[in-house]
């Protein structure tokens, strides 16, 4: 049987940073049934047994793309992965998933875009979403059960924030806009990455109580789409979408989260917050499973719209097969190179991983049968199996 070694001193590193020795005192080991996979749960920082409420309705809400631009290798590398992981728990293990995935299609980048562009943002929102779909057939990653789009969910998302405000932990502004109120919050903020947003300067018109709030709702700017709201026009926040459709679709309690390591912190902790408070619950999501970054060869960025440093999935002249096994392996040549730990180090041959970044290989172990299964002395094996998965 194949015997996983524990963390490497790059691991060691990232954890004492993000202060993960602890992380972790307030997880609740769910209730329900054991599917005979572990995982890595970002909540604890180790790999976890992954036990979901019902096996015949695993609860899997994916952070999906904000659609302002051409999805990137460093987006297959992740949702490949996951779509991986999915096909193992139901074609191995037998579960049947429920799967919602996010699409941003209002934010401040679709606007400014949008703008830039001259076209209106739901004319652009919807064209990268298309594409985005596009680029996922044609790397055979399956379908999400459900797409949420933002813009269709604005009603559900006023009346989440209603719920936060009834709470106690929200306010709104004389200039129309919300904001989530984090000391209201105290010690219980921090779940994930056991901290708090810094105390950044704010503009001279800022209205917040406190530096470190952030914004459910957002008053209207000049030029900018718009919703009625109980606070006057505006929009959603970035963080609340995910908290509302996820709740939209699975109620108070969720077996899985994913999404990239960059979602982390703050996205993914605003989430926990808004959803705890809200639901009146101690534990609103049980497992949140992170993908690390792809770094570009050469520097120590990674790839990402922002630092537009990318390379499109539509671009890159790889077959489907060959893209797949890129993903996998996380190995594209003279395009990019493994992340590396403390004075240059190379990480293990995975470049980036479940877990976010660490120098850890992604674990899934099925009761002794695949066992860190991206190390590549045991590749083929686990290629063939892979690949038989995603039917290429």
């Amino acid at each position: 049987m194949l015997r996983a070694r524990g963390p490497g001193p790059g691991a060691l590193l990232l954890r004492a940073a993000l202060g993960l020795g602890r992380r972790g005192r307030s997880w609740q080991r769910p209730q329900g049934q054991d599917t005979g996979v572990q995982v890595h749960n970002s909540l604890t920082g180790r790999k976890e047994p992954l036990i979901v409420a019902r096996s015949d309705a695993v609860s899997w809400y994916s952070c999906g793309p904000t659609v302002y631009d051409h999805a990137h290798l460093g987006h297959a590398c992740s949702y490949v992965r996951f779509d991986i992981i999915r096909r193992i728990l139901t074609r191995v293990f037998g579960c049947n998933v429920v799967m919602a995935m996010s699409i941003t299609d209002v934010d401040d980048k679709i606007i400014k875009r949008a703008n830039e562009m001259n076209v209106t943002p739901a004319s652009l929102a919807s064209l990268f979403e298309e594409e985005f779909k596009q680029d996922m057939a044609a790397l055979k990653v399956l379908p999400p059960t459900v797409y949420l789009r933002v813009t269709e969910n604005i009603p559900q998302i006023i009346a989440f924030i209603e719920g936060i405000i009834a709470h106690g932990h929200a306010y709104s502004t004389a200039t129309g806009s919300v904001y989530f109120d984090l000391h209201a919050r105290g010690d219980k903020y921090g779940k994930l990455v056991n901290t708090v947003p810094s105390a950044t300067a704010e503009p001279g018109d800022s209205d917040k109580r406190h530096s470190s709030d952030f914004a459910l709702w957002k008053a209207a700017k000049p030029q900018e789409v718009f919703w009625a709201s109980p606070w006057g026009d505006g929009r959603p926040g970035w963080h609340i979408e995910c908290s509302t459709m996820a709740s939209e679709v699975f109620g108070s309690h969720l077996d899985i989260h994913t999404g990239g390591i960059d979602l982390a912190f703050p996205h993914h902790e605003n989430e926990i917050a808004q959803s705890e408070v809200f639901h009146q619950c101690q534990q609103w999501g049980n497992y949140f499973l992170h993908s690390g970054h792809l770094h570009v060869k050469g520097t120590e960025e990674k790839m990402s719209k922002s630092l537009k440093n990318y390379i499109t999935i539509k671009d890159c002249r790889l077959s489907g097969r060959s893209l797949l096994d890129s993903c996998l392996h996380c190995c594209f040549d003279s395009i990019a190179e493994p992340s590396r730990g403390p004075k240059g180090k190379q990480d293990l041959p995975l470049r980036c991983d479940l877990h976010g970044g660490t120098t850890d290989p992604v674990h899934i172990l099925h009761k002794g049968l695949l066992n860190r299964v991206t190390q590549l002395p045991f590749w083929s094996k686990v290629e063939s199996t892979a690949c038989r998965l995603l039917q290429v």
